[in-house]
This record gives C-alpha cells, structure tokens and sequence, in this order.
C-alpha cells in the first residue's frame, strides 16, 4: 500500500543557488517536480509538497515557526508522516518548539536539511532527504526529530555542532537512533513518549536566554522584566551553579510572574545541583533546574511553562 507523506518546504541550503551576493534559497516548482520526481522512484510513496517560505533560517522567527506548526497540525490525520527541509543554522531552535507545540504527535515528524544544496556534485542533501524518507515512514518514530548524516536526534535534545561538516549535528544527550541499509535502528525508545495528541499552540515567546560569564551584570533581570520577559533561561557554570546576587534577582522577578530555570554552559552531563553549595543554593530557591537540556530545548520547554494554560514537556 502506498504511504503518503506531507513535505514542508521552508527554504535553507538544501534548495540554496548561487547569486552575486552567495547561496540564498531559490525554491520553484521545477525544483519541487524534481525531488519528488527523484526520490519518489522504486518507492511505494507519495509526496504532497507545501511552500510555506523560502528563507535562509537565519531570518526564521517565531512567527515562522508558528505558521509551521500551525499547517502541519491542520494536515496531520491527512498523511503517514512530515518532512520539513529546513536551515541548519535554527534547526535545532525550530525542532525544539515543534516538539512543544506538537505534543504526542501520531506521525513522525522530521526535520531535514543539508551542508551543501541538492544541486552541488557532492552534497550530503540527497542522503539526508533520503534519510528523511526513511524515518517519516516508520511507525515507531512518532515524535518530532532530526534527521542528519544517518543520525536520528531527539528535537528537544540537538544542536548544530559543527559550520561546514556534513556531520553537523549533535545531541546533549545522545542519539535516538540511526539509519543504516535502508532501515531506522532506535536506540533509546524510552524517548519516544506515548499519549494523546495535542496542540499546544498558545506558546509565549517572551523569553530570553542568558549565559553567565564573570562579567555579567545582575541589573539586566530588572531590565527583561521591564520588557515584559515572562520566561529566562540561564546558562550556568558547570554542574549548574550560579552566583547568590543573580539567585536574588531571579526571586525577585519570580514576585513579577518570571518563571527561571537552570541550564549548564557545558555540552554534555547536564546539571547536578546536589553536589556544591552553589547548587543546592539553586535547587533550594525554586528554580527550575534544566538537567539534561540544552539552551534550544530549554527555551521551549519554558515557552510552554509559562503559557496561559502552562504545561510541561521535558520533566
């Protein structure tokens, strides 16, 4: 039986050609015919393309990536699974909120991309599309992940790693799973969370993300709750400690309804607040403590803790 799959086409490398000014996205529908046309062959599949913007992800925002989950909610009870090619450079940023917002989804949703446009001689495009393929169609995958050089990562647990590298991705936490010869080897199901499906599209974006350094300046609390900043995400030092004068700050401006969790600056361990006096003096104050999480999916994490109708994914 034939299987079909929605693409969500966003722009980024993969439908990247060169101009006078360099590498910008230039999707058409000759492009589009092509893929399909290319990846489709010897395959019992179908694939429904959908134009959505065609922009290097740099200048994605979050009202980018709301219309994105918005559409792939409207369109998820039509089709087996979702494709989204999309830049490398906020992947990860888009992959996080996704999973936020399209909690327990019944289909796999994967993100894709690559280092060099599908049309250059030796591009990782084709693999990565062909990866994509792959994952979207296996029935055990039904989360929202990314697909990069045969590696399957979690959306809330990756960040791009690497500028020029084909293996441009990594994971805080470790890889859900691969693809080798064809066939989606899962590592670690105990990630892939089952429950009832649901929307949550009433996300608040007004939060800010702060990695400490010797020099920080406890007074930019005051000035993000002036802003209206409902949500902060502090990277700290090590196994999550961060100075008494800022644990204040962040007390205080939890009295303005600013909800703060802790993250570590460090790549991989995550926090583990119970070890050094600074960090029971985290764990003590009400902070949220981060663990495992990386800057991409604490900040959607947060975006849905402080929601209207709140809520939390991670823990």
């Amino acid at each position: 039986m034939e299987k079909n799959l929605l693409w969500v086409q966003t722009g980024g490398t993969f439908a990247c050609k060169k101009t006078e000014k360099g590498l910008a996205p230039a999707t058409d529908d000759k492009f589009t015919a092509e893929v399909i046309d290319t990846f489709t062959k010897g395959r019992a599949v179908s694939i429904t393309p959908a134009l959505l913007m065609d922009k290097d992800s740099t200048e994605m925002n979050i009202k980018d990536i709301r219309k994105i989950s918005a559409f792939i909610n409207k369109n998820i009870k039509k089709y087996d699974g979702v494709i989204i090619t999309h830049g490398t450079d906020t992947m990860a940023y888009t992959a996080a909120m996704l999973c936020v917002m399209l909690e327990n989804p019944p289909i796999p949703v994967i993100l894709t991309g690559s280092q060099l446009p599908l049309q250059e001689e030796k591009t990782d495009a084709r693999k990565n599309f062909e990866d994509s393929i792959t994952a979207a169609l296996c029935d055990k995958l039904k989360t929202v992940c990314v697909i990069f050089d045969g590696k399957i990562y979690h959306g809330l647990d990756c960040y791009k790693a690497d500028s020029v590298s084909f293996s441009a991705f990594s994971a805080y936490d470790g890889i859900l799973g691969e693809i080798k010869k064809d066939k989606v080897i899962i590592k670690d199901s105990k990630r892939i969370k089952v429950g009832e499906y649901r929307y949550n599209k009433d996300i608040n974006e007004k939060v800010a993300l702060i990695k400490l350094t010797p020099f920080f300046d406890e007074g930019v609390i005051d000035y993000y709750v002036s802003q209206g900043i409902k949500g902060l995400v502090i990277e700290g030092y090590g196994t999550g400690g961060i100075p008494a004068k800022l644990i204040k700050k962040l007390k205080a401006a939890e009295k303005n309804g600013v909800r703060s969790m802790v993250i570590t600056q460090c790549k991989k361990g995550g926090t583990r607040l119970d070890i050094y006096e600074v960090g029971n003096n985290v764990k003590n104050s009400g902070i949220i403590d981060g663990k495992k999480l990386g800057a991409e999916g604490a900040i959607a994490e947060i975006c849905l803790r402080v929601a209207p109708v709140g809520g939390s994914l991670y823990f």
